[in-house]
C-alpha cells in the first residue's frame, strides 16, 4: 500500500501571481487535476464577490481531496460501467444536452416575434380547404389551385363572406362567413398566424398551408392588444331553442337588475342573489382573468369596452343568456422581461417548434460542410413500394448499395446505414409510400446531424463537459457511499451496537421530568379537569382513559392529554410549570385553551438505550465508517496539493 503524502508543493516556474488554469493544483494516484477544473467547482460554490482567505481555501482543499479520493475509488472499482450508473448518467446527459442542441439566436428571434404580435390583436376571416397533412403532391396541387382559383374571383369583385359560406371546408363558415374575430399570438397555428399579422387590414393573403390544409386569410382589422381583464357578471339563461316569450322574460329580469345597479345597489349582492349562473353568483359574478378569444363575441366585446374600474354594462345578449357585466380589474401587457420565460415555454410548445428543429439542422449543415449525393438517394428509392407504407418493406434487393448518401464534417453516411435506418423505424401509415419515403430520410438526415452534434458538446463547450463531470462524480459518489457507509450502518446491526457500546458516554438523556399535559378547551373544561387530576393523586389506580371519559362526555375536543418524560426546553408548557412535583397553576394556550401540567417525576441523568437514540447513534456510525474509509484510501493513494497554485485564489 502507498504510504499518503500530502505535499504542498513550491512551484519552481511559476509565482503567485500568475498561477494558470492548465496547472495541476492536485494529484490523487494518477488522476491530475488542474486549477482551470478546481476553480470551475469552487467558483460555483463560492461567491464571486465574497472574501477568499489562506485558512478557507485549506479547508475547502481537505474536503475537496476526500471527495477525489471517493470518486477514484469508485472507478477503480468499476462503478462506472455498472448498469444502473450508465443508464443514470445517460439520462442526466440528454437533459443537460437540451439547451446546447438549439439555435438560441434563432429562438430569441421567436420569443422576440411573439412579443411583438402581443402588442396587437388581428381580426381576420378565412376560408379552408382543406387536405391531408402530409397528402400526395397531385392533391397538395390541386388543392392549392382552388385556393388560387377562389381567390381570383374575390379579388375581382366576389364578397369575401359569401366565398367562405360557398366553397369553405370549416363547417362553421356557413353561420359566420369565416369569421374567426379578433386573435392574439399563440391562439392560431404559426403559419396561419404568421399570415394574418403580416397581411395589411381589407387585404388577403395568398394560400396559406398548414396542417389543416390552405387557407385565404382576410384581415378586417388591427388594433392595439387590450390585455386581460377580471370581470363580474350577472346572468339570466336562455335555452337554445328558447321562445321569444322567454327571451323577453330574461331580458325583462336582466333589466330590473340594471335598474338595481343604477340605484347603487351591491353588484355582488345581486349576482349572488339573482345570477342563474350559480358556479360564478356565489363569488359575486366573478369571472377568472381572460384576454383576447377566450370569451364568445358578445361578451368580449361588452367586457373589453369597459375602461373604468367598477364601470357597468348596459344589457346585452349572448347565445347562453341575458348579461350585465362590471369591470372589476384590467391587466395590461407586460413588460418583455415579466413574460419571456413564458413566451419561451409556448414557444417550444408551440407549431413553431418545427421551425425550431429547421434552423438547428440547418445550422449543423453549414457548421459541418454538409453535402448530399442526391443521385445515390434515387437508388434506395427505386425498390420502394407500397409495402412501406405497411411497415412491412423487405430489403433484400438492396443489399449491394453502400455507397456514401452524404457527409457531415467528413463523417460518411451510407446507402446501408439508411437502409438500415429504414427497417429500424418503417411502421404502418396512410402516407404515400413515397412521400413516407421522403420523410424518413429527412428524419435519418436530421437525426444523424443531431447525433453529431450532441457527441461533440463536451469537446466544444467545456461548461457542459464540467457539469457533466459534476453529475458523473456526484452518482459516483452517492452510489459507493451508499455501500461504503450510509446503508452499510443500517445492516450492520452487530457493528452498530459495538459500536454504541464502546461510545455509551455519548448517549446520556440530561435532567428530564416525567409528567402529564392536560389540554382543555375552556376554563369550565380545566375546573373539571383539575378535580379529575386532584382525585388521580389520590386514587392511583385511575388511567387517562377514566379521566377522558369523564370531562370528553359532551364533546371529544373538551380535553386532550399527552403524557411522557420531557428533556429540559422540549416542551414549553412543560418549562413554563417549573421542575416542581405537583401540579401548574394555569397556563393560556394561544388558541385560547387552558393547559394544565401535572409534574410526576424528576428523572437524573440515565444512559440511554440504543433503541431511544437509534438515528443518532447510525449518523455517527456512519461517520466514523466515512473517517475509517477515508484512511485506508489516503493510504492506498499518494495525494499532492500545490499550496501555490491553490493560494493564489486568495483574495
Amino acid at each position: 500500500m502507498k504510504k499518503n503524502v500530502l505535499v504542498f508543493c513550491i512551484g519552481l516556474f511559476c509565482s503567485l501571481s500568475f498561477a494558470q488554469n492548465n496547472e495541476v493544483i492536485l494529484s490523487v494516484g494518477e488522476d491530475n487535476i488542474t486549477l482551470g477544473e478546481f476553480k470551475a467547482i469552487f467558483l460555483k460554490n463560492n461567491h464571486n464577490d465574497s472574501i477568499i482567505t489562506k485558512e478557507y481555501l485549506n479547508d475547502y482543499m481537505q474536503l475537496f481531496i476526500n471527495f477525489r479520493l471517493k470518486v477514484k475509488e469508485a472507478k477503480e472499482l468499476k462503478y462506472d460501467t455498472i448498469a444502473a450508473f450508465v443508464n443514470e448518467l445517460a439520462m442526466y446527459r440528454n437533459q443537460l444536452a437540451k439547451p446546447y442542441l438549439s439555435d438560441n439566436q434563432f429562438d430569441e428571434k421567436l420569443i422576440e416575434e411573439a412579443y411583438e404580435r402581443m402588442q396587437e390583436d388581428v381580426n381576420a376571416s378565412h376560408i379552408l380547404f382543406a387536405i391531408a397533412e402530409k397528402a400526395t403532391p397531385t392533391d397538395t396541387l390541386k388543392a392549392y389551385k382552388k385556393a388560387t382559383d377562389i381567390r381570383n374571383k374575390i379579388l375581382k369583385g366576389m364578397d369575401f363572406y359569401h366565398a367562405a359560406k360557398q366553397y369553405s371546408d370549416d363547417k362553421s363558415a356557413i353561420n359566420n362567413g369565416g369569421s374567426l374575430g379578433y386573435f392574439t399570438v399563440f391562439m392560431m397555428v404559426y403559419p396561419f398566424e404568421n399570415a394574418a399579422y403580416n397581411t395589411e387590414i381589407g387585404k388577403i393573403s395568398k394560400p396559406v398551408r398548414t396542417k389543416y390544409g390552405y387557407h385565404l386569410i382576410k384581415v378586417n382589422d388591427k388594433r392595439k392588444a387590450i390585455g386581460e381583464v377580471k370581470v363580474a357578471h350577472i346572468m339570466f339563461k336562455l335555452a337554445k331553442d328558447a321562445s321569444e316569450e322567454a327571451i323577453n322574460i330574461s331580458k325583462t329580469k336582466i333589466e330590473e337588475i340594471a335598474i338595481k345597479l343604477k340605484n347603487g345597489e351591491d353588484f355582488s349582492d345581486l349576482a349572488k342573489q339573482f345570477s342563474e349562473d350559480r358556479a360564478t353568483a356565489v363569488k359575486g359574478g366573478s369571472i377568472p382573468w381572460f384576454g383576447v378569444g377566450k370569451m364568445v363575441k358578445e361578451f368580449e366585446n361588452a367586457a373589453f369596452l369597459l375602461q373604468t374600474i367598477d364601470e357597468t354594462s348596459t344589457v346585452f345578449k349572448t347565445p347562453f343568456g341575458w348579461h350585465v357585466v362590471k369591470l372589476l380589474e384590467k391587466k395590461p401587457i407586460p413588460a418583455f422581461e415579466d413574460v419571456k420565460d413564458n413566451l419561451e415555454k409556448k414557444v417550444n410548445q408551440d407549431s413553431r417548434n418545427a421551425l425550431r428543429d429547421k434552423a438547428l439542422i440547418s445550422k449543423i449543415k453549414k457548421e459541418y460542410n454538409f453535402k448530399q449525393y442526391s443521385s445515390r438517394l434515387n437508388e434506395i428509392s427505386k425498390y420502394i413500394d407500397e409495402s412501406l407504407s405497411k411497415g412491412k418493406w423487405a430489403s433484400e434487393k438492396t443489399n449491394l448499395l453502400k455507397r456514401n448518401l452524404f457527409v457531415l464534417d467528413a463523417n460518411y453516411y451510407t446507402q446501408a446505414d439508411f437502409i438500415a435506418f429504414i427497417l429500424a423505424n418503417q411502421m404502418q401509415v396512410k402516407d404515400n409510400y413515397q412521400t413516407y419515403f421522403n420523410d424518413l430520410y429527412k428524419a435519418f438526415v436530421s437525426e444523424s446531424c443531431l447525433s453529431y452534434e450532441n457527441s461533440r458538446l463536451e469537446e466544444k463547450y467545456p461548461e457542459f463537459k464540467s457539469l457533466l463531470q459534476e453529475y458523473t462524480d456526484g452518482i459516483l459518489l452517492f452510489d459507493l457511499m451508499d455501500d461504503k457507509v450510509w446503508t452499510k450502518a443500517i445492516k450492520d446491526t452487530l457493528g452498530l451496537q459495538t459500536f454504541f457500546n464502546n461510545n455509551k458516554e455519548n448517549y446520556m438523556w440530561g435532567e428530564r421530568v416525567e409528567a402529564k399535559i392536560y389540554t382543555c378547551i375552556d376554563e369550565t373544561v380545566a375546573k373539571k379537569t383539575l378535580r379529575q387530576i386532584k382525585k388521580r393523586h389520590r386514587m392511583l389506580y385511575l388511567t387517562d382513559e377514566d379521566v377522558l371519559k369523564k370531562v370528553n362526555y359532551s364533546s371529544p375536543l373538551n380535553l386532550q392529554i399527552l403524557g411522557k418524560k420531557y428533556s429540559q426546553q422540549e416542551n414549553d408548557y412543560v418549562n413554563e410549570a417549573g421542575r416542581n412535583i405537583g401540579i401548574s397553576k394555569n397556563i393560556k394556550g394561544k388558541d385560547g385553551s387552558i393547559i394544565i401540567v401535572d409534574i410526576l417525576a424528576l428523572i437524573p441523568p440515565q444512559q440511554k438505550e440504543l433503541s431511544e437514540t437509534k438515528g443518532k447513534v447510525i449518523s455517527d456510525y456512519q461517520d466514523f465508517l466515512e473517517k475509517q474509509w477515508l484512511d485506508e484510501l489516503k493510504e492506498k493513494y499518494q495525494v499532492r496539493a500545490n499550496a501555490q497554485v491553490l493560494h493564489s485564489l486568495i483574495r
